[in-house]
């Protein structure tokens, strides 16, 4: 059963990634939705983003897709005109990764050095029956620019 499901995650992700290509998205509102303190959540499409202010700035977790990456900037704005300090990738899709280039241009993205590869390379997302589900590479500025890759060893 538990297999199932996540093989049902899987087919969902890849899916909802495949058709996000082709989307209009220009009806999508971003939605703040204050969680507790000074940490908040955005909905627009695709996956969540969680935002944390603090005294110099923002740190935002994922950041949807690139053709959200204006609105989704209006909504940090209207939680404070702080700026964006960093910008943290929870994993490749997409729908967390795809306003990289925009947000990189006011702090760095930081994410696991597979996240990077994975964003760098393209790859396999999955396959939608006999469709295989691929994620093209990345240009350079949508790479995150903090992993360990780029860090030199604690020596």
């Amino acid at each position: 059963m538990r297999m199932l499901a996540m093989s049902a995650f899987v087919l969902l992700s890849a899916i909802g990634l495949a058709c996000a290509q082709d989307r209009d998205f220009s009806n999508v509102q971003i939605k703040v939705i204050k969680m507790a303190g000074t940490v908040y959540m955005l909905q627009g499409a695709g996956g969540n983003i969680g935002v944390s202010v603090g005294d110099d700035g923002i740190v935002v977790v994922d950041d949807q897709y690139a053709p959200l990456a204006d609105k989704i900037q209006a909504a940090l704005k209207g939680i404070t005109d702080k700026p964006v300090r960093f910008v943290i990738n929870t994993h490749f899709h997409g729908d967390h990764t795809g306003g990289n280039a925009y947000f990189q241009k006011q702090a760095p993205v930081i994410a696991h050095d597979n996240v990077r590869k994975r964003l760098a390379e393209g790859g396999t997302l999955g396959n939608l029956g006999t469709v295989r589900m691929e994620a093209k590479p990345q240009p350079k500025e949508a790479l995150p620019i903090i992993s360990s890759i780029t860090m030199s060893p604690c020596t």
